[in-house]
């Protein structure tokens, strides 16, 4: 089943935020993909009522590495599965540029989420100088080396990686199927080396994701699924990707 995460970054007020949980877990499509939303942190309790025994995730846009303490605009593993959320996002490409997230703190991130129950979703890209210069298999090492450093292959399993082009990102040019395909290759290979997994990791792809190319990207890429941003705001788009993902199945 083709994993959708909307994420909704910096936008929606609670209001607006319900009128989409409630759009979208009233279509019949909804339960064909594996569905996640990641709302602000403000919108997550709203949003986990009226989810409420659905089938769509809720998720967080970040979360910190640890659960108590002098950590002030920090929000604990716990204090999001209390909220009801069952993934966070880690390192994503914004936090990594604008917050400073880096791969050291994502490693960090990424245990204390696995310890809680939550699945982190990690996210790694290369930028459009690193594309460029063809040093992007280099850079993406980097993120997933650190990344998964000291996870066990059980805990490996339960991490998502989600590959985001950094220059593809509301470029409104996404990397084609076949580079997409190319970069999920090379990252299982690499976590499969770092960690002694053999199978089962989820990779998904995000950038530019639009209902007009999203199913290209589940055919024979190797990604599990898509991580929408923009085009995940408006639910009626949102359900028209989640259609063009079931058809094409």
């Amino acid at each position: 089943m083709a994993i959708l995460a909307a994420n909704w970054k910096l936008h929606k007020t609670t209001e607006d935020a319900v009128s989409w949980a409630r759009a979208v877990k009233a279509s019949p499509l909804a339960r064909r993909c594996e569905v996640i939303v990641l709302p602000g942190f403000l919108q997550i309790p709203a949003v986990a009522r009226e989810l409420h025994g659905s089938q769509i995730a809720l998720g967080a846009q970040d979360v910190f590495w640890e659960e108590s303490g002098a950590y002030t605009g920090m929000v604990a593993p716990t204090q999001l599965r209390d909220a009801g959320c069952a993934y966070a996002l880690v390192a994503h490409s914004e936090r990594r540029r604008l917050a400073g997230d880096d791969d050291r703190g994502a490693n960090a991130r990424i245990r204390a989420a696995l310890a809680c129950g939550l699945t982190p979703i990690y996210c790694v890209g290369e930028d459009e100088k690193e594309r460029s210069t063809g040093r992007f298999r280099e850079a993406l090492v980097g993120q997933y080396d650190v990344g998964f450093e000291g996870l066990s292959a059980q805990e490996a399993r339960r991490v998502i990686v989600a590959y985001e082009p950094i220059w593809a990102i509301g470029s409104g040019q996404p990397a084609n199927p076949a580079q997409a395909a190319e970069i999920a290759g090379a990252i299982r290979d690499g976590v499969f080396a770092r960690t002694g997994l053999e199978s089962g990791l989820r990779i998904l792809y995000g950038g530019s994701v639009a209902p007009e190319n999203v199913a290209g990207y589940l055919g024979d890429t190797a990604m599990d699924g898509v991580l929408v941003g923009t085009a995940s705001l408006d639910p009626s788009e949102f359900l028209a990707m989640l259609e063009a993902v079931v058809d094409d199945g």
